[in-house]
């Protein structure tokens, strides 16, 4: 198995190989420190606020509006809008600034009408995907309250999202993919303020409503922080007359089922949300610090290795060029696999320590912990098979085929709400975490089928797919051996000793298995 992914590249595999090396390699860097960030914010927040229902209600109002701006923005515009830039640049210079423009003036429309929206109907909305709340006084109030004072944030990101693509497209991945760390800076800043004594005079509930304020003006930081390389690429922010000007319009809009399949992870939390409403205080709050767990890997990789290969996967589509398309697609798919296959293994094995170590803190209590790490557990099962939905769904956009990926992820959205009734009843949070790994796995075999269609690509055939999963079997045994033998010290010990060791046995294992693509990680280095 997995021949063809070890016959030796000729000189241009070993270019294109190299630069998509670098590109992972910066996006991943930057991703690193905003996710660091991040788990650094929310361990902030729950210990401030507990894991109980403010924490759960902030939780909620987030996760409505990271919907809007998955679905409008971030990685989803990633996918419509830079196959369509790549045309226009084959064009000429000026026709791409001309449709850049075009494109600002629809999603920053858009991202109003979609924000005001939000906090018109901000009870309505909040009453649909948390309903549960409406059995807790006052709940479902500070829930919607929330929502609305987020909902601009959904404005600024949306309009970063159109300048990381077009950063994205002039292959610059490095700061598009920092400039998410102005929002973890600013709720930080806002947090230690609160510690050290700052605004005393407001409740708990006011607190919290201020940090969805700061939250929500982040989002104009991150958007300035990319303006100056933005011009330097040659894209100006001069609004188009909508009377004349808007050809970005009919080409985004047709696109717009590749928006509702990227914000797939969103949409699929979004239900396990409407669930969790009716469980017990801090289900909805283990759910996002898990979601958020399993993000990590995701983000640095799986993602990153997606929005990496887009560009030279349309600019392959453009240019006809099948194995050109075949190769940038195999290099995605192993970063993709060689690390989503142990965090998976990894994480599950040592899922509580890791909590415990993040999360356990201030008001945040050990049943808290355990709740979370069943969650974490169960969802990080099904991590191989988000990174492959995430790369194939890129790749049959580049295709120009929309039609195939909204139905494999529009049955997984329907299977994940089925299943989510009864694994609930069962295990609780953990249940609908399961639910949510079990129908990502569904959907990659059918991405798997629909791939081998369209581009000729089989990852039997054209991966290493066994020499991995034994590393990886191997490191999360390791991970295991340590948790249990370091049970006593501490989870800060046992994480600190399971994680790099682990890694170690890892890489080991692929170098002595001869997986020469891991050289897409390391860069060569081991």
């Amino acid at each position: 198995m997995g021949e063809k992914a070890n016959s030796a590249p000729q000189p241009a595999t070993e270019t294109a190989g190299g630069a998509f090396t670098r590109g992972l390699r910066g996006m991943a860097g930057a991703g690193l420190i905003t996710k660091v960030l991040g788990y650094a914010r929310d361990a902030l927040l729950v210990a401030f606020f507990g894991g109980g229902a403010l924490a759960d209600a902030y939780y909620a109002a987030f996760r409505l509006v990271n919907i809007f701006r998955r679905t409008v923005g971030e990685g989803a515009l990633n996918a419509v809008f830079i196959p369509l830039l790549e045309k226009e640049k084959a064009r000429s210079e000026g026709d791409a600034a001309r449709f850049f423009s075009s494109a600002w003036t629809v999603i920053f429309l858009l991202s109003a009408l979609i924000a005001l929206g939000g906090l018109i109907f901000r009870r309505e909305l909040v009453t649909l995907a948390a309903w549960g709340f409406k059995g807790t006084p006052g709940q479902l109030e500070l829930t919607a309250l929330l929502m609305a004072v987020l909902m601009p944030h959904l404005l600024f990101v949306n309009v970063s999202a159109l300048f990381t693509a077009a950063l994205n497209s002039a292959r610059r991945f490095f700061l598009p993919a920092l400039a998410p760390a102005a929002f973890s800076l600013t709720v930080i800043a806002l947090l230690l303020a609160f510690h050290y004594g700052s605004f005393a005079a407001l409740d708990e509930r006011g607190k919290l409503i201020l940090l969805a304020a700061a939250a929500s003006a982040s989002g104009l930081l991150q958007a300035a922080a990319l303006l100056p390389a933005l011009r330097r690429a040659g894209y100006g922010l001069a609004f188009s007359n909508p009377l004349k000007n808007l050809s970005a319009a009919p080409a985004l809009l047709a696109a717009a089922p590749a928006a509702f399949t990227l914000a797939q992870d969103q949409v699929s939390m979004l239900i396990s949300t409407a669930y969790a409403s009716f469980l017990p205080a801090g289900a909805i709050t283990a759910i996002y610090n898990a979601a958020r767990l399993v993000q990590f890997p995701v983000s640095l990789f799986a993602a990153a290795a997606a929005a990496v290969a887009l560009p030279e996967l349309s600019a392959r589509t453009a240019a006809g060029d099948t194995e050109g398309f075949r190769h940038q697609l195999k290099l995605a798919f192993c970063a993709s696999w060689l690390i989503m296959l142990p965090a998976a293994l990894g994480i599950a094995a040592t899922a509580l320590p890791i909590c415990r170590a993040l999360f356990e803190h201030g008001r945040f209590l050990p049943e808290h912990s355990l709740l979370t790490a069943q969650t974490l557990s169960w969802l990080a099962l099904g991590l191989p098979a988000y990174g492959f939905n995430k790369v194939s769904a890129s790749a049959l956009y580049a295709l120009g085929r929309q039609k195939e990926p909204m139905a494999i992820i529009s049955l997984q959205l329907a299977l994940n709400a089925l299943l989510c009734l009864p694994l609930s009843r069962r295990m609780g949070a953990g249940g609908l975490m399961l639910a949510t790994s079990l129908s990502s796995w569904a959907a990659a075999l059918a991405f798997m089928l629909v791939l081998k269609k369209r581009s000729g690509f089989d990852p039997f055939s054209d991966l290493p797919l066994l020499r991995p999963l034994l590393a990886a079997a191997a490191a999360g045994a390791a991970a295991l051996g340590l948790r249990l033998a370091l049970a006593g010290a501490g989870p800060v010990a046992v994480t600190a000793a399971a994680v790099p060791a682990a890694a170690a046995v890892y890489f080991l294992l692929l170098k002595l298995l001869r997986v020469r693509e891991r050289g897409l990680i390391t860069g060569g280095r081991f």
